[in-house]
């Protein structure tokens, strides 16, 4: 624990340092500059071995939720700005340490209030709460619903984007397009064998255009948002893209013959669209906030196309904010059902000697590689403002898996377990 607080505390110097070094160069020449941040200190455990979300397990862990991040903002004019944001957290492409990443650097070109450009890195509204997702004080669950906020491993671009703004007397509408590329790497799934995949390693390098139109509405209490968007991806570093795995016929009676599954077609890319809705309504004490999401995929069964869904209710009374979340994603039909045909055939014996010498569990082990989705999670909590500037949170979340979750690094079918988190949140 000694040891990850003194990485935490490093990271944050350094984090420190460079930010107010990009901002004062900017600023030296500047009408008006500001430095802000923000952070959390969380902790979550469960009543489980395996890992959840990566991080999560009985041992229990910071890495998960921790995180510390620095944003400064450079007034030109009325019309010009740059804004830069650096966050420290667990890496993205890697389990192990620590990591200090540019989330944001981008300059923005406000003519008037009705338009607003901005090109560099940034990150458009996707869903209601991605572009303040990392500052905790700004909602009250101890975490977003992952089932949802995790249709994209990043949100971050690096591209330009335009927004149209009409304002009416007491609403509000606003256009959001944007375009750019990203390098990320995605986190593989496995559940049985981490050692024995069908991929190289857990996280895939892969290059991703995008491009996305978001319409958003604020008329007094309720906010509504809904968005289409493309991602193309391509195979980074010489890696390639297959578009399933393959049936075959092994030529013998069974058991020594039977159905053997080959890699198949290979491709250089995979499209994804996305559909998102959202609405956000408050009155009194109450509010209410549900997102839906869709990830529609054809080009391989192996993909991440998949439904999703939250709806979190909260009641302020005083300081505390008591909330309650579900939560439910569940992956196309197609995929859970070639994921299943995949885990109940077997390998012919014959395929288990030379020339192919392939393990009894060979099937298995493709099946592992496959993005399946299958989890439903009820979070009941609460957010305690301690100050206008930072907020403590608890929480308890039940996650039942049902076919499987490639949020899961292990063997976890039909199974429930328990989460649960603390966290301080703060900004300055």
């Amino acid at each position: 624990m000694k040891i990850r607080l003194r990485l935490y505390v490093r990271l944050t110097r350094t984090l420190a340092a460079g930010v107010c070094a990009a901002v004062l160069s900017v600023a030296a020449s500047a009408a008006d500059f500001a430095l802000t941040g923000f952070g959390t200190l969380g902790y979550a455990v469960s009543d489980q071995r395996f890992q959840y979300l990566r991080y999560i397990d009985k041992g229990g862990t910071l890495k998960a939720d921790s995180l510390i991040g620095l944003q400064g903002e450079v007034t030109l004019d009325p019309q010009w700005s740059a804004t830069v944001q650096a966050v420290a957290s667990a890496p993205r492409t890697r389990d192990d340490g620590y990591d200090a990443q540019v989330r944001w650097a981008f300059v923005s070109y406000r003519p008037n209030n009705e338009w607003l450009f901005r090109a560099g890195r940034l990150r458009p509204p996707v869903l209601i709460n991605t572009q303040n997702a990392e500052v905790g004080v700004t909602f009250d669950p101890v975490r977003l619903p992952v089932e949802v906020y995790s249709l994209s491993p990043v949100y971050d671009v690096d591209g330009a984007a335009l927004t149209r703004t009409w304002t009416r007397d007491d609403s509000e509408i606003s256009l959001d397009a944007y375009l750019g590329n990203s390098k990320i790497k995605y986190r593989t799934p496995y559940q049985r064998d981490p050692t024995q995949t069908v991929f190289p390693d857990h996280y895939f390098p892969e290059q991703v255009s995008l491009v996305g139109l978001v319409l958003s509405h604020v008329d007094g209490p309720i906010l509504l948002r809904a968005g289409v968007h493309r991602a193309t991806l391509r195979p980074d570093q010489q890696r390639q893209f297959v578009n399933a795995f393959e049936p075959i016929p092994f030529p013998a009676p069974p058991p020594f013959g039977g159905i053997l599954f080959v890699p198949g077609t290979v491709i250089d890319r995979i499209g994804v669209t996305v559909l998102t809705i959202g609405a956000d309504w408050h009155s009194g004490d109450w509010r209410v906030s549900g997102e839906f999401g869709q990830r529609i995929i054809k080009d391989t069964k192996m993909g991440v196309g998949s439904k999703s869904g939250y709806v979190t209710v909260t009641r302020a009374a005083g300081k505390w904010t008591p909330y309650v979340t579900y939560a439910r994603l569940l992956s196309a039909p197609d995929t859970r059902s070639f994921y299943q045909q995949l885990n109940a055939t077997a390998v012919p014996l014959g395929a288990q000697g030379p020339p192919l010498v392939l393990p009894a569990t060979y099937h298995k082990i493709l099946a592992d590689g496959v993005f399946v989705f299958d989890q439903y999670s009820a979070m009941l909590g609460t957010s305690y403002s301690a100050s206008a500037t930072s907020k403590l949170k608890f929480e308890w979340m039940r996650t039942h898996i049902g076919l499987g979750s490639a949020l899961v690094d292990g063997d976890v079918h039909r199974k429930s377990f328990n989460v649960f988190s603390m966290s301080y949140n703060f900004v300055f």
